[in-house]
């Protein structure tokens, strides 16, 4: 009987690694998709994603959990994959709760969260589909769309 086999314990170490690092770049572990994509930012606007704060660049990918924020002179613009445009302007602080795109199963709803700043916002086709499915919460109330543009300010 080996009780304590160097080699054994080195392998099984190693084979423990490379099944976590398989898991981690596997489709199962990303599940969530892109939901839009960073047009135009100044001078400085960051994503907080998972607890880390990234700078956002344009073309950056934005994912549904994310929170967008931009300091006390900047700014960005957002195209969502259904064709909505959001812009977030200065001393700005929005969280992407919700976004599901599905047309052909239904399946819509975009839902944010303005925590600080102003907002723009111009639908795309989840407002022209299921408007009710467009929603923005805010520190005292829920702005739902029923039309296309609407601009949110909170202080």
């Amino acid at each position: 009987m080996i009780l304590w086999d160097k080699n054994y314990l080195t392998q099984s170490t190693i084979h423990f690694i490379l099944i976590g690092v398989l898991f981690l770049f596997s489709p199962i572990s990303m599940a969530t998709d892109r939901i839009g994509l960073v047009k135009t930012y100044q001078p400085v606007a960051t994503v907080i994603r998972q607890g880390t704060e990234i700078n956002l660049e344009i073309g950056a990918e934005i994912f549904e959990g994310d929170t967008i924020v931009t300091d006390s002179g900047g700014a960005v613009g957002i195209i969502f994959n259904d064709g909505a445009v959001l812009t977030l302007g200065p001393e700005g602080r929005l969280i992407v709760e919700d976004f599901l795109f599905k047309p052909s199963e239904h399946k819509v709803s975009f839902l944010s969260r303005v925590l600080k700043g102003s907002v723009a916002f111009v639908s795309g086709a989840i407002g022209r589909i299921s408007p009710g499915s467009v929603q923005f919460k805010t520190p005292t109330a829920t702005l739902g769309l029923r039309g296309t543009k609407i601009l949110i300010e909170v202080e």
